[in-house]
């Protein structure tokens, strides 16, 4: 083992302990305000509901529980990824800062450097993220009452244009497998498949096709 990778090592074992212990922690906090209203205030809904609503959600995020640590996971690595869970907000921030971030500092993905700015990038942007949404609270409805139509307007029009650019820099970096994934998720989308369902069909093909490709000697890596 490189000597340079034991700190490493050490900051992972103990990133995978915290980790642990915060997401455990934050799935026991999850249910306070629960029990608060059914021992306070006795408000309980009918097992039946209860049970209905969990077999619901659960039909509703299974692909996003089996895809998404898959797919985010290259890019956000083991620290970023206990944390994005945390924070939550994954693939409308924490997965966009963690790309910013390791780009801004020239490191690869899925390298302990990475890894290591990916955590930095996005614990700034938790901080921020608080920040901005205390600020909107006290005064969110005076700011967005002062904000123009056009500026109101173009605000939806942001998250594409990130994840646009951000297309753009893996299209060019893994050209043929960009030409196997765009129009696999835009014939998926012109079909009417679900979001979910769309990025679990997107992952799963994309693996395939780039492992085929690799073993056919038509990509040897991606950069």
């Amino acid at each position: 083992m490189n000597q340079s990778e034991l700190p490493y090592n050490t900051f992972i074992r103990s990133i995978i302990l915290w980790g642990r212990i915060t997401m455990i922690a934050a799935f026991i906090l999850s249910f306070l305000p629960v029990l608060y209203l059914r021992f306070m205030f006795g408000v309980q809904p009918p097992v039946s509901l209860i049970i209905s609503s969990v077999g619901l959600i659960a039909f509703v995020m299974l692909a996003s529980y089996l895809i998404e640590p898959i797919s985010y996971y290259p890019i956000l690595g083991i620290s970023g990824s206990y944390m994005s869970w945390l924070a939550g907000n994954i693939f409308n921030l924490r997965v966009p800062v963690s790309i910013v971030a390791q780009n801004s500092a020239g490191v690869t993905e899925g390298t302990p450097e990475g890894d290591i700015i990916s955590t930095l990038g996005m614990g700034v942007s938790v901080f921020v993220n608080l920040f901005i949404l205390t600020v909107s609270v006290i005064l969110g409805t005076r700011i967005i009452s002062n904000i123009p139509e056009v500026a109101s307007a173009a605000l939806g029009y942001i998250l594409p244009a990130i994840f646009g650019a951000f297309l753009f820099v893996f299209s060019i970096r893994s050209p043929k497998i960009a030409a196997f994934s765009i129009p696999v998720a835009l014939i998926c989308t012109l079909l009417g498949i679900p979001g979910p369902v769309i990025l679990l069909i997107c992952v799963i093909t994309t693996v395939y096709f780039s492992f085929f490709a690799y073993k056919k000697g038509w990509i040897t890596s991606v950069k």
